[in-house]
């Protein structure tokens, strides 16, 4: 079995002495030691940097060549070691002979460069630039090894195809064929062909037709159109699309083929030209275009269509349709139909849990809405509107007693005369009172809202920020382009940070680019750690792919734990929401990348699209859940509930949502809890154990904004918003750490960010926070009894239910005269609140509740041993809470507190871990983006 931590010789990149190390090499190196005879044989003879990245090396002479430890790059040259990649011991190059080189350091993009070097790092031997704007699919020599480069077919490891052939002469029966299917899914969507970006073309006359010589492409111009492959068709041969092995399409026939252009979700055009030499001799066969999530998957709406296609075969009426038919007829497909429902009516608020949904005539016009029906997602009709209903403009529409919603589910209106519908909202928990439209940042979203306002405006939240608490100020703690810009983005692509709990001057960081850094400040500027230079390269627990690592945290383990959105290497297209867990206890010198020891597959929990997923993470103990009042599942939550001592909070960038995720060793993920940021996307999530409390991240698209998420009965809630401090430009933040009360220095901690952008060659920034007061004292003494107005009264017996026991958290056991310490709740910090002694009411005074949640209490002297409760009442005399206590007959023989409850530690430990939330609400519209090459 391969070690996590793989250990393999340093590669010859090396052979240039420290200078990579030290940075002394030169940033362009195109002068060297003379080329060999034997070695200006070897010539790059074809790249390719799409739809794969990969080098052809070709051997023009007599003898064979050994290529060992010689290096290719990009367009960086030599000046960045992480885009030099060497050849791999013992290659040889036969004479007349090919060698395919896959670039896996960096990756080519449009207009870019291939270079290949002798192992000296110096030594050209051979270089070669393609068209700006353009990607090189291929670009190769012809003739081979020593013609030009020009456009190709690509050939990786054979002679290039130079030959211009004549195009061949566009079928007489060309007008037969139509395009007639057509959808926009990407690899992972549900109903993907296997092509994705599927084009079917149908021959509806009666005689074949041959296709050899088209081009494809989508709304762009005819000069942009790709031409048809017969490797790229397939034929339905009764139960499958397999390769068609004829340029022919039978009379009645279908052939279909992935798109030469990636089709967007939200609308696209599909062109059809016969061949031709030039763009401009192309004859245009058919053009076929679709709305907004008509063929697929949509950023802007949630659509369940699989395809758009003519109903019937070969018209130019296309629908929408649920079912694909890819290869055969489209009678099937069209029993689905429907059009997507274009009005100006849309569902403004909607609750399962009351039974009701309201409609909102947005337009300036009347609309008739009779007949008109609301679907769960099982495409059940819930709810019908009344005949003879009109939406005056501004009106609202709200249908009660609906049944049948559940508390995941969706909602469609569907039109009555014509079943035009669409996918009006989906969710994923209850919305509070209701799920409400709502405009949030220049996006239209549906939130979970306190207050249902059915027949009138929403209660929406409104972004109320206050001023940053720490410094104004923020200054840079990275040197320039500390970190590597893998992709030549000019991107430092730097997402995740994360203070270590266990060593709080080490900050983890993670690059996007599958790449993790161990850093300390030297000079007031974060370095990494020379076995860390550079960053360790991320593989999946197979050993194999690279994370698209986001977001970063410490597990109660000491192992570092990463969120990965894609494989950057293996399916870059991609969603691959995953969680791996990485030993980095043995990492050295010598220590070349980092090996998963285990991952966790969270993808059917995580709905987006591809790079839309897991953004940030963060680890909280199960006190902490435990004290704030956390539930899960309707109950409340208990530290037996899951093997695991705590819980993974994971943010979600293309919904705001926040996943609880238990994550055992060697088990599959359970999602405990999805609960809202606040925010409509959430890029981190840090738990803030100084504050008992959660904080969430939107980058530059919300300002750069803050939430304080704290526990109020039961859930996350929004308690405070920030702005991002004064003196911080609008970045794109996508990560923040916070740094333990153990580190504060002049009452002030520090901050983190990542910035993703990597703004004037800088990923890093640092600002403070002020540190929280923390009530430690481990020999407490009584809080003196205020002069204040005259105190409650002790509540009865009736007022002590089940429902306000356990709110107040006390020790098991106390002994007469001892002074204890009661955790009421952070939510009340600076509150003053009476306690009593039953089941005999004696009063124990007043106190006021600390910034942790915890308040001092002395037992009388002559209270007789046995079983007792602790009441705790505020100030208009309501119970905040309840809680047994058994009185000994004397104090410990330590002084100590005993256990609170099921919990270990002290009180004031168990007040570092109480949390409360203030939830603004979710964003369940799940957006997903399209991601095609550009």
């Amino acid at each position: 079995m391969r070690s996590p931590l793989h250990v393999r010789p340093r590669p010859r990149i090396l052979t240039a002495g420290v200078a990579f190390a030290i940075g002394i090499l030169p940033l362009t190196v195109f002068a060297g030691a003379p080329v060999s005879a034997v070695t200006s044989d070897v010539k790059i003879n074809e790249v390719s940097s799409d739809p794969a990245d990969w080098i052809e090396l070709i051997n023009t002479g007599s003898a064979a060549v050994d290529v060992s430890g010689w290096l290719v790059s990009d367009n960086a040259r030599t000046s960045d070691p992480t885009h030099v990649q060497p050849l791999a011991e013992g290659t040889l190059i036969p004479a007349g002979g090919f060698l395919k080189v896959d670039y896996t350091a960096a990756g080519f993009g449009k207009g870019d460069e291939a270079n290949l070097y002798l192992p000296d790092a110096s030594t050209v031997v051979d270089t070669t630039t393609w068209p700006a704007a353009t990607h090189a699919t291929s670009w190769g020599r012809c003739p081979d090894g020593n013609g030009v480069f020009r456009g190709t077919e690509p050939t990786p490891g054979a002679a290039n195809i130079c030959a211009v052939t004549p195009p061949p002469a566009l079928d007489p029966g060309w007008d037969d064929i139509e395009i007639n299917e057509i959808s926009s899914l990407n690899d992972d969507d549900a109903g993907n062909t296997g092509l994705k970006d599927a084009v079917e073309l149908v021959n509806t006359g009666g005689s074949d037709v041959s296709v050899e010589g088209w081009y494809q492409t989508d709304s762009g111009a005819a000069e942009g159109a790709s031409p048809l492959t017969l490797a790229d068709l397939r034929a339905w041969d009764g139960d499958s699309l397999e390769p068609a092995g004829s340029w022919i399409i039978p009379a009645g026939g279908y052939v279909v083929f992935s798109s030469k252009k990636g089709l967007s979700g939200e609308g696209d055009s599909v062109k059809l030209y016969g061949p031709g030499a030039d763009a401009a001799t192309r004859l245009l066969i058919d053009e076929q275009s679709y709305g907004d999530g008509d063929a697929g998957v949509s950023d802007a709406y949630e659509s369940d269509a699989l395809a758009s296609a003519a109903c019937p075969d070969g018209s130019d009426d296309f629908w929408r349709v649920t079912e694909s038919s890819f290869g055969r007829d489209n009678a099937d497909s069209c029993a689905t139909k429907s059009r997507r429902l274009d009005t100006t009516v849309v569902l403004n608020e909607v609750s399962n849990v009351g039974g009701k949904a309201e409609l909102l005539n947005g337009g300036t016009a009347p609309v008739e809405i009779s007949g008109w029906e609301l679907l769960d997602s099982d495409g059940n009709v819930v709810h019908t509107v009344p005949v003879g209903t009109v939406l005056a403009p501004g009106a609202f529409y709200v249908g009660h007693d609906i049944v049948g919603l559940e508390s995941a589910d969706s909602l469609t209106v569907r039109r009555g005369d014509d079943g035009a519908s669409v996918i009006a909202h989906t969710w994923y928990e209850d919305g509070i009172a209701s799920y409400s439209r709502c405009e949030l940042f220049g996006t239209v979203s549906y939130v979970e809202t306190p207050t249902a306002t059915w027949g009138s405006v929403n209660a929406c939240p409104a972004l109320s920020t206050e001023i940053w608490p720490g410094a104004s100020t923020v200054e840079v703690v990275d040197a320039v382009d500390a970190f590597t810009d893998l992709d030549a983005n000019d991107e430092g692509d730097v997402s995740g940070v994360a203070f270590d709990p266990n060593d709080p001057s080490i900050l983890w960081v993670a690059m996007n680019k599958g790449r993790l850094f161990k850093m300390h400040q030297v000079d007031g500027l974060y370095t990494a750690f020379p076995e860390w230079d550079g960053g360790l390269p991320l593989r999946f627990v197979d050993g194999g792919g690279e994370l698209d690592a986001e977001g970063v945290t410490v597990g109660p383990d000491g192992a570092i734990y990463l969120t990965s959105e894609r494989d950057n290497l293996r399916a870059k297209g991609t969603s691959y929401n995953k969680v791996a867990r990485y030993d980095v206890s043995a990492v050295s010198s010598a220590t070349t990348e980092l090996i998963a020891t285990h991952e966790w597959d969270v993808n059917e929990f995580v709905q987006t699209g591809t790079n839309l997923g897991l953004e940030g993470i963060t680890y909280v103990p199960d006190a902490f859940l435990v004290n704030a009042g956390w539930r899960a599942g309707g109950a409340a939550y208990t530290a037996a509930a899951h093997p695991t001592p705590g819980l993974f909070v994971t943010a979600v960038e293309g919904t705001g949502a926040l996943h609880f995720f238990s994550l055992a060793v060697g088990a599959p993920p359970v999602e405990v809890k999805v609960e809202a940021s606040g925010f409509p996307w959430s890029m981190d999530v840090a738990y803030d154990p100084d504050r008992a409390a959660l904080w969430t991240l939107c980058d530059d698209s919300c300002g750069g904004v803050y939430n304080i998420l704290k526990v109020v009965d039961g859930d996350f809630r929004v308690d405070r918003t920030y702005a991002r401090p004064a003196g911080m430009p609008n970045l794109n933040n996508e990560g923040m750490a916070i740094a333990p009360s153990s580190t504060c220095t002049d009452d002030f901690q520090d901050v983190v960010w990542a910035d993703d952008g990597d703004t004037d060659g800088h990923s890093l920034r640092s600002g403070t926070l002020p540190c929280v007061e923390v009530s430690v004292d481990p020999e407490p003494t009584p809080t003196p009894t205020p002069t204040l107005a005259p105190a409650p009264g002790p509540a009865s017996d009736a007022e002590l239910i089940d429902a306000n026991r356990g709110a107040v958290q006390a020790p098991d056991t106390a002994a007469p005269g001892q002074t204890v310490t009661l955790f009421v709740g952070a939510r009340y910090a600076g509150d003053t609140v009476w306690v009593w002694l039953h089941s005999t009411p004696i009063s124990l005074g007043s106190a006021v509740v600390a910034a942790d949640g915890t308040i001092a209490v002395t037992l009388p002297a002559g209270v007789a041993p046995g079983d007792h409760r602790f009441v705790v009442l505020d100030a208009a005399g309501r119970v905040v809470g309840w809680t047994e206590v058994t009185v000994t007959g004397s104090l410990p023989a330590s002084g100590s507190l005993a256990a609170t409850g099921s919990q270990t530690g002290s009180a004031s430990g168990a007040a570092a871990l109480a949390l409360i939330l203030l939830s603004v609400g979710s964003v369940a519209m799940i957006m997903r983006r399209r991601i095609g090459r550009a």
